[in-house]
């Protein structure tokens, strides 16, 4: 499992670089999944995901202070959204609606009012303090 996991982490972590220069496709979720991925495979990995510049650019204040952009915030709740109203909408149960409903309103609260919201330049300034380290 931990080279499943390995594996993973890999993709992720490549689609999430791949963001990072793609306006079109979203970097944090990515990361945030290569994360998940890397912690659970290796610690030597998960050390070396830690050290990337791009863990400190996009994931490293969430992580260390649970803040985020608004920037970051929307783009890594927006998916988890779009999904779920598409869900909403095709499935004709009402019981699968008021799910999705919920879950969308959970995710945009705990986007709202769990995460720190932080300036662009001060999540710079971590940033940049980090990767001075």
């Amino acid at each position: 499992m931990k080279y499943v996991n390995a594996g993973l982490g890999l993709l992720f972590f490549g689609l999430g670089a791949l963001g990072a220069f793609l306006p079109v496709l979203p970097t944090t979720p990515f990361l945030l999944l290569a994360s998940f991925f890397f912690l659970r495979s290796s610690q030597r990995l998960n050390d070396w995901f830690r050290s990337t510049g791009l863990f400190k650019r996009y994931l490293a204040n969430y992580m260390d202070n649970r803040r985020m952009t608004l920037r970051g915030k929307i783009l890594t709740a927006a998916p988890g959204i779009i999904v779920m109203s598409i869900v909403a909408i095709v499935f004709d149960n009402w019981i699968v609606r008021a799910a999705m409903i919920a879950l969308i309103v959970a995710e945009i609260a705990y986007f709202a009012f769990r995460i720190e919201t932080v300036s662009t330049e001060d999540a710079h300034a971590y940033s940049a303090t980090l990767m001075e380290e």
